[in-house]
């Protein structure tokens, strides 16, 4: 973590050019150096490669300095290239400071709440389009999971643990001190016919993904509320800090770099193609069941599923130009991705255009600023249940799929095959439309004024302006042929528009007395969310083959538009006191006003504490070589958060009734709605080891959530209405999180090999709810037969419930007395809790002489996952583990019979075989308990890069200093995965980011995993 500690360039007469690197004693350039010609304030800062160039007397000394570094003073004598190796500096290390609120700055050592910072490099080097999924495995306690391998998926990140049961669980995404929409569209809500745009279905990309990676600076996350406290309601979660460059003084320079990668799918069950479509052994071609006679010899198979699949390629172009003086810097960048999906026509594009900069008005006045257009698109398929790849795999093995049209365009029926309401998901890739293009305008812009030496103010204004289009069209062939709609095709539009704006003002006092340190700060916070989503659906098209509104019955045309606001007000204070750089004890409270919430409870207070303790710096500690920095640190906060609009009142909606009108719609009202409130706790400590060699972080934490605010809660159709938004509950968490690195190798020769480890655990338990209500559950996790999330008093709240074997009071398994099958019972019960005993990621990076080698490994340990695909390819017989009961011998269950005799001292044991070659259109597959895979671990090995930057000295010598800096680099993502789960992917995601709450992860349903990489690129600085 290096911050740029000067930006200034000047002229010296007579000068001549100095260039070189500025590298630490493993051999890795060092970002934002200083280079100052000695006894002045005129030099340079080095780039992202360590590289600089600056103009000085021959008889001058420069001077080189950098944070964590001890400083460097080099005569000139006439040369022209420099080069210096830093060594690290144990007492400026412990002076780094991190990115904390609103863009300010705190010591590091003062931060009683865990944070961890993250390199650029780590990000933009790891290929990703979207930067948040480069976090997976290098973060303690961050859990990103996206919903799977197509192009523009959506992201969901949870810090340490959920904090809400059906609200929003991400943390807070802040660019530059502003905070920005990381809003994912959510088809039920903002479409005019919600039902045909389904969460599970559907997936739309997450806005947090638009940023461009190679635009990041430096980036911190605030782990849970103790860390954001002061960010208020949105931050309860935890925070991202993003700070982007802004551009450095010193000759301008022009940098272009590239990606270029090859994605291939992996992972997809067998399909067997043994027995044909058909019942009790005979074919019928009617039947999608595969339970008929085996297959005649030379009959031709196809492989449908790899009909739908194609070989990715992905592009992206950076370049940028920047320079400046010793007052004004400037940056403008522009960045193309182009991505080609697996899955044929799927497509994801970006622009991203970027300028950016700071500038010295004045010693007391600076300003920093940034604009930035993004434009995207994405052509994506439908996913999950009765998606692309559940069709595919649902399709005869007889007839070739890729022949998806007949001659009079319609939608081909496969051959021996008459049934009509089998659909085929290639007609569906080439003729439904199911795309979204995006216009984005993100600005800020911060001022800040010192009117004395130990005061400042510090103002940022925000703004986060998006206009969508939205579309998802089914032509009027895709369908059952024997519906009455078949022939009209659909149109399901919506264009959304968001603006979120933001002010912070902030003043404050910083000063030393002797060995007391004061900070104190108060704060004025202003916010707006607006969102404006106008939808439209009609059917019906007269001309088959143009999808617009104005080609639909008119009669069919729904139109709704939504339209909310919501604003927090809020003053915030902090005091920070320190004493003799050892003990620091920091204060902080915030109060906001909310326009979401009830009058009377529309305004809530939250304080927070945190505290930090350096041992180090105690006189007996500085005795000893092996501990060159130890703090404890340990923090209490309360945040609270507020509701989503038009939750106290119902909307009203138009209505179909004669005589039009509006209605209330299914939500009733809540006036006595409250925030939720939660209350969090963490102790750790922070240590460097054996002469900063080793680097260590640990920290547990306990969390109690009330005052839960449950949406579509369901009422009594007595009231009127069917769900409400309600305050019904209340559960805790608590875990751990480990991180540490060292050098295994550290030569003089440069060889340096680096290992990092991040672990964390958390659990949770659900301590109240409703005295009715046995059993909460999200209804878009209802898609794997009668299995959801549901949650109960004494239990996660990541659980899995479900319909289960009945047992006697032994425990024993119940058997028909009549089939000799187990019986599944009626009550629904937990069956696994989808949250993983461990989570972790492994890095490892071996650097020498330019050469740098890197690998990145993730994985999660003794979570349960539902196989849902595996058990829906048993129900149908399309799976070889199907194929292989039924030509087994006869199965007698363990159990014993459902007699009557169950609970007596004398049950009776089962004996009865069951032969399933007697098995027609559905082989039995239990109850879900055998679909849900306990203790499933996976490791990933998500990243593999090599990379070889060519020395500056070769460069100067042959590019006669056209080029100043120059790498390439190969490398593979997601290349394999190490697992016990006998599923496509044991994350297993089955919604869109958009559900909320504990979302649909451990539900594993003909999901897209994510695609097997290669790629190559090159880095250029002109």
């Amino acid at each position: 973590m290096f911050a740029m500690l000067f930006v200034c360039v000047g002229l010296y007469a007579q000068n001549i050019t100095v260039k070189g690197t500025v590298k630490d004693s493993n051999g890795d350039p060092i970002v934002g150096a200083a280079v100052l010609i000695k006894g002045t304030q005129t030099g340079v800062t080095t780039d992202i490669d360590g590289n600089y160039a600056i103009n000085v007397p021959s008889n001058a000394t420069l001077r080189f300095t950098a944070l964590s570094y001890a400083d460097q003073e080099v005569p000139v004598r006439g040369r022209a290239n420099i080069s210096v190796v830093l060594s690290e500096d144990s007492e400026r290390l412990a002076e780094a400071t991190v990115t904390a609120e609103f863009g300010m700055k705190r010591v590091a050592r003062a931060v009683g709440a865990s944070v961890q910072n993250v390199k650029a490099s780590d990000v933009s080097e790891s290929g990703r389009e979207a930067f948040i999924n480069a976090l997976q495995g290098r973060v303690a306690g961050m859990t990103v999971t996206s919903t799977g391998g197509a192009p523009g998926s959506s992201t969901s990140v949870v810090l340490r643990s959920a904090t809400s049961i059906s609200g929003n669980n991400q943390p807070l995404y802040v660019v530059d001190g502003v905070p920005i929409n990381n809003n994912t569209l959510s088809g039920e809500t903002d479409f005019a016919y919600g039902d045909a745009v389904s969460m599970y279905s559907m997936d739309f990309s997450s806005r947090g993904n638009d940023i461009n990676p190679e635009d990041i600076e430096s980036m911190t996350i605030l782990k849970g509320a103790a860390a954001a406290a002061l960010y208020g309601s949105d931050a309860s979660n935890g925070a991202i800090i993003i700070t982007t460059k802004k551009g450095s003084a010193g000759r301008g320079k022009v940098s272009y770099s590239n990606s270029l990668r090859w994605d291939k799918a992996y992972g997809w069950p067998e399909i067997q193609q043994k027995y044909s479509n058909g019942a009790y052994g005979h074919s019928n071609y009617y039947y999608q069941s595969r339970y008929g006679a085996e297959w005649p010899d030379g009959m031709k198979l196809y492989d449908n599923v790899s009909a739908l699949l194609q070989t990715g390629f992905s592009q992206t172009h950076n370049v940028s130009v920047e320079g400046g003086t010793e007052k004004v810097t400037v940056r403008a960048a522009v960045s193309m991705t182009d991505q080609k999906g697996v899955v044929k026509t799927t497509d994801y594009q970006r622009f991203n255009a970027t300028l950016s900069g700071k500038a010295e008005v004045a010693k007391w006045l600076n300003f920093e600023a940034k604009m930035e257009y993004v434009k995207t698109g994405n052509t994506k398929a439908s996913k999950g249940l009765y998606g692309t790849l559940y069709r595919a795999m649902h399709w005869p093995i007889s007839d070739d799929m890729s022949v998806y049209e007949d001659e009079e365009g319609k939608m081909r029926i496969p051959d021996l095959y008459t049934d009509t309401d089998l659909l085929n998901p290639m007609y569906a890739l080439y003729k439904n439309v199911n795309r979204d293009d995006v216009n984005r305008f993100m600005g800020s812009f911060s001022a800040n004024i010192m009117p004395t030496k130990h005061t400042f103010i510090r103002a940022t204004y925000g703004l986060d302006f998006s206009i969508g289009e939205y579309k998802v069209y089914s032509h009027p062939y895709y369908g059952d042929r024997t519906s009455s709609t078949y022939g009209y095709g659909t149109i399901n539009y919506s264009k959304p528009t968001y603006r979120d704006n933001s002010l912070d003002v902030l003043a404050g006092y910083n000063n030393e007395f002797g060995k007391f340190s004061v900070s104190v700060q108060v704060g004025y916070h202003q916010k707006e969310n607006a969102t404006k989503t106008l939808s439209v659906y009609a059917d019906n098209f007269k001309v088959k083959d143009f999808y617009s509104i104005s080609n639909c019955d008119p009669a069919s045309i729904i139109s709704r538009t939504r339209t909310t606001t919501r604003r927090i007000q809020a003053i915030s204070a902090r005091a920070e006191l320190g004493w003799n750089n050892m003990a620091y004890l920091t204060m902080s409270a915030r109060n906001d006003w909310s326009s979401t919430l009830p009058k009377e409870n529309n305004h809530y207070f939250y304080p927070s504490i945190e505290g930090s303790f350096i041992f180090t710096e105690l006189p007996f500690m500085q005795q000893q070589d092996y501990v060159s920095y130890l703090k404890l640190r340990g923090a209490i906060t309360r945040v609270g958060k507020d509701a989503n609009p038009l939750s106290v009142d119902p909307s009203l909606e138009s209505t179909d009734d004669w005589g039009g009108g509006f209605r209330y719609g299914y939500y009733g009202p809540n006036k006595d709605l409250k925030p939720e409130m939660n209350t969090s706790k963490e102790i750790g400590f922070e240590a460097r080891l054996f002469n900063d060699r080793v680097n260590t972080d640990f920290t547990y934490f306990w969390t109690k959530c009330s005052n839960q605010y449950i949406t579509a809660f369901r009422l009594s159709y007595a009231t009127g209405f069917v769900l409400n938004n309600m305050n019904v509950g209340t559960f805790t968490t608590q875990g751990w999180e480990f991180h540490i690195d060292g050098d295994i190798l550290r030569l003089s020769n440069g060889l340096r090999w680096n290992v990092g480890l991040n672990l964390d655990h958390s659990t949770s338990m659900v301590t109240e709810l409703p005295a009715n209500v046995s059993e909460y559950y999200n209804a878009y996790t209802w898609l794997v037969g009668n299995t959801r999330n549901g949650l109960s008093v004494g239990n996660p709240i990541t659980t899995i419930t479900g319909l289960t074997y009945e047992r006697n009071e032994r425990g024993d398994i119940l058997i028909n007395p009549k089939t000799g099958i187990p019986v599944t019972g009626s009550e629904w019960k937990i069956m696994g809790d989808r949250q993983p005993k461990l989570s972790g990621g492994l890095t490892t990076n071996v650097s020498w002489n330019g050469f740098r080698l890197s690998a990145l490994f993730s994985g999660k340990f003794g979570a349960s996952v539902l196989n849902g695909t595996k058990y829906d390819m048993m129900g149908n017989g399309s799976s070889w583990e199907s194929v292989a009961l039924r030509e087994h011998e006869p199965i007698v269950f363990k159990g014993v019979l459902k007699d009557g005799l169950e609970n007596t001292d004398n049950p009776t044991v089962n004996t009865i075989a069951v032969d399933f070659k007697h098995y027609g259109t559905g082989i039995w597959n239990g109850s879900f308990e055998p679909w849900l895979e306990k203790d499933v671990h996976y490791v990933r090995l998500a990243e593999l890069r090599l990379s070889y930057t060519v020395p500056s000295k070769w460069l100067q010598k042959t590019t006669k200093n056209f080029l100043s800096a120059a790498s390439v680099w190969v490398k593979g993502t997601d290349l394999c995965v190490w697992t016990n789960y006998s599923g496509i992917d044991p994350v297993g995601n089955s919604n869109s980011a958009a559900l909320g709450g504990t979302g649909g992860v451990g539900i594993d349903y003909y999901s897209i995993p994510n695609p097997r990489g290669f790629a190559f690129g090159v880095a250029l600085t002109f």
